[in-house]
C-alpha cells in the first residue's frame, strides 16, 4: 500500500496568508490619510484640518507653530513608544509615516497613517487615519488611539500647539 501525502489544511492556510501578506504590506505602506477612502464602517477614524483631505474628517487636527519636521519627529517618537506597534513606513521627504499596532489579547492589526501638512501661513498640522484591518466594530479603539497619540504629540511639542 502506497502512502499519499495530503497537506494539512492549516499548512495551506498559512501559505495563502503568507502569499497575501506581501501585497497587503505594500498597500499599507502607501496609505495616505489625505487621499484615503473611508471604510464606511464604525472601525476607522480620520483627523484632518478642513480642506486637506478628500474624505470627510471626524475631527480637525491641531495646528502647531513649529516646522513640519518637528511634528514628524514627535509622531515618530509617540509611535516608537506605543506598545505592540511597528513603524512600517517612514518617508521624511513626503512627511508621511505608517504604523501597525496589534491588539493585546488577540493580535488584531490596526493600521495608522500620518501625513504632516505644512500650512500656507507657515504653521503645521497633520492628517491622521487609524483603521481596523479585521472586523466591523472596533469598540472605539481607533478613536481612543488617535486622541491619546494626538495628546502625546501636543505634549512633546509643548506650547507650540494651538487648536
Amino acid at each position: 500500500m502506497r502512502a499519499t501525502f495530503l497537506p494539512r489544511p492549516s499548512a495551506l492556510l498559512w501559505l495563502v496568508l503568507l502569499a497575501l501578506a506581501v501585497p497587503l504590506r505594500a498597500q499599507t505602506a502607501a496609505l495616505d490619510p489625505t487621499t484615503v477612502a473611508r471604510t464606511g464602517r464604525p472601525n476607522d477614524r480620520l483627523l484632518c484640518p478642513e480642506g486637506f483631505c478628500r474624505a470627510p474628517a471626524d475631527a480637525p487636527a491641531p495646528v502647531f507653530e513649529v516646522a513640519p519636521e518637528r511634528v514628524l519627529e514627535a509622531w515618530r517618537a509617540v509611535i516608537d513608544a506605543a506598545p505592540r506597534t511597528s513603524l512600517i513606513h517612514l518617508d521624511a521627504k513626503e512627511l508621511r509615516l505608517v504604523a501597525e499596532q496589534r491588539s493585546r489579547l488577540f493580535g488584531f492589526v490596526d493600521t495608522i497613517a500620518v501625513k504632516i501638512l505644512p500650512l500656507p501661513d507657515g504653521r503645521t498640522s497633520f492628517a491622521a487615519y487609524s483603521r481596523s484591518e479585521t472586523g466591523y466594530w472596533d469598540l472605539g479603539v481607533n478613536t481612543a488611539r488617535l486622541e491619546e497619540w494626538t495628546r502625546a504629540v501636543v505634549e512633546r511639542l509643548g506650547t507650540a500647539a494651538r487648536s
